[in-house]
């Protein structure tokens, strides 16, 4: 192997950092919230009403919820009583990106 592809491989093991001290899952600047969707409006655009999240004063909220990327990406539909799960920005605190729906069985 000549000095050129050695050079090469020892900067990319270089670049190649243990990120798994950098959890790309943990955000600090988004809270996690459960809701249930009200109403359904245009532009994949939902009325979410609040049911538990990390911070209080967020229960019981109605937010303008987005659909997720992956969720557009794969044609996933979410009606009204779906339950979801997303985050809020703490920038804006009455929008929502939803990432995950449930439906949640009613009781006969």
């Amino acid at each position: 192997m000549g000095k050129v592809q050695e050079h090469k491989r020892a900067a990319k093991a270089k670049r190649q950092v243990d990120s798994s001290n950098n959890s790309a899952d943990r955000r600090d600047d988004a809270f996690e919230i459960e809701g249930v969707v009200e109403e359904c409006l245009p532009n994949t655009m939902f009325r979410v009403k609040v049911t538990s999240s990390a911070v209080p004063q967020l229960v019981d909220q109605t937010l303008l919820g987005t659909l997720a990327g992956k969720m557009r990406l794969f044609r996933i539909r979410v009606l009204p009583g779906d339950s979801v799960k997303g985050y809020v920005s703490k920038y804006d605190l009455k929008k929502c990106k939803i990432t995950y729906r449930s439906v949640q069985k009613a009781s006969q």
